[in-house]
């Protein structure tokens, strides 16, 4: 039997040569260690790197949100669907839902509620820990010990029950991930009630993040070495988690309010040196769909907030996904000044100044051979942004 691992490493670095498409070479890169360190260690590599993807659940159990762990990676640059793949799921009963991505990873709650980190492209797997080491809940447990619920603690005297299925979409309001391999990472949430919390590879419980005001966060990102909180009132906390000292929020700025805008959504996005509030707002004198896709983008100084007219040769992806900023020049496919949209089933660009590029009326899509993806489109359950990573 042929020894592939062993393949002298000019071989290999010729083979990965002859491959033009990007996801080819980044799963030819994780067939096993020794190509990777051939492909890696040739000094004349440079792989370009991808543009996000859309990850389109596709098994889908009739009547439910409950996924099986087949889903559809479609490429939003050149329209169409790129392959259909199995996430890295060792059950068979599948109970999988997508909650987020970031780095590589795409985060997934199964039928207990409880988290995990898949990658696609590696197959690795990552456990989260139990949500019960978060504070105020505590799990129903039937006889044989299958859970079937939660307890929420809302106050000492009140504790409300819920489902796994009502938990997954309660508990949990966004997820965003640092890593530089499958064992070496940390993951921050935004959970029930905008609380905080972190937790890193080899970590057994949730570890509580205690901000210096009563405000909710509202979205987490990971930049320039930095976990960043974004919470209700405007205010940002900087947060420093991988160098093993106790975790304490580095300064907090507020933006004055803006009347007549109702904000529906809010994310940060971290673009070059720069730190963006993205925000999603419906305009009050606004009445029909358009509204419901207008966004504003401030930009984090030493004064505080400050409001963006352009974003230049730059398009942003916001949603469930960590923020993503990407160059236009780079990247020539995806359109300059606009906001790539993927959240609630909905996927969608909106020009900065001008918002809704498309028709008000969504298409649903249909991934058959040859299907053109829309730039404004229905699908549920929600399809994610992606960007692969051999990590």
């Amino acid at each position: 039997m042929a020894d592939w691992a062993n393949l002298p490493a000019d071989l290999i670095r010729c083979i990965h040569g002859c491959l033009e498409d990007l996801m080819d070479q980044i799963i030819f890169r994780c067939v096993c260690v020794s190509w990777h360190h051939a492909v890696e260690g040739n000094p004349h590599h440079r792989m370009r790197p991808l543009p996000p993807w859309l990850i389109l659940p596709t098994g889908v159990r009739g009547g439910t949100d409950t996924l099986l762990p087949l889903v559809d990676l479609v490429s939003y640059a050149e329209r169409r669907r790129r392959k259909s793949i199995r996430l890295p799921w060792e059950s068979t009963d599948g109970g999988l839902v997508l909650m987020g991505s970031a780095a590589g990873w795409v985060v997934a709650a199964d039928k207990a509620a409880e988290l995990h980190l898949l990658n696609p492209i590696t197959g690795a797997h990552a456990r989260l820990p139990p949500i019960t080491t978060l504070p105020a809940i505590a799990a129903v447990l039937q006889t044989d010990g299958r859970v079937t619920g939660y307890l929420f603690r809302i106050s000492p005297n009140l504790v409300h029950e819920t489902s796994c299925e009502s938990t997954r979409y309660m508990l949990y309001d966004k997820i965003t991930v640092c890593s530089s391999s499958s064992d070496s990472w940390t993951t921050m949430i935004v959970f029930y009630h905008g609380r905080l919390a972190f937790a890193s590879a080899g970590d057994e419980r949730w570890s509580l993040l205690q901000t210096q005001n009563e405000s909710w966060a509202c979205d987490v990102t990971f930049h320039r070495g930095r976990f960043y909180s974004l919470h209700n009132d405007g205010s940002v906390c900087a947060w420093n988690l991988t160098d093993g000292a106790s975790p304490q929020a580095r300064f907090n700025v507020q933006h004055p309010r803006v009347r007549d805008i109702s904000i529906l959504d809010d994310y940060l996005v971290g673009s070059g040196d720069d730190l963006l509030r993205v925000s999603r707002w419906r305009d009050r004198f606004e009445g029909d769909e358009r509204g419901t896709l207008r966004f504003r983008v401030l930009r984090l100084d030493d004064s505080g907030w400050v409001a963006l007219q352009s974003l230049g040769e730059r398009a942003l992806f916001v949603g469930s996904n960590r923020g993503i900023s990407l160059s236009t020049v780079a990247f020539p496919e995806f359109k300059a000044d606009c906001i790539y949209l993927a959240k609630s089933g909905v996927v969608a660009i909106s020009h900065l100044m001008h918002g809704l590029i498309v028709p008000s009326r969504a298409s649903k899509p249909n991934l058959n051979d040859g299907f053109i993806v829309p730039d404004f489109m229905y699908s549920w359950p929600p399809p994610i942004w992606f960007t692969p990573r051999a990590c």
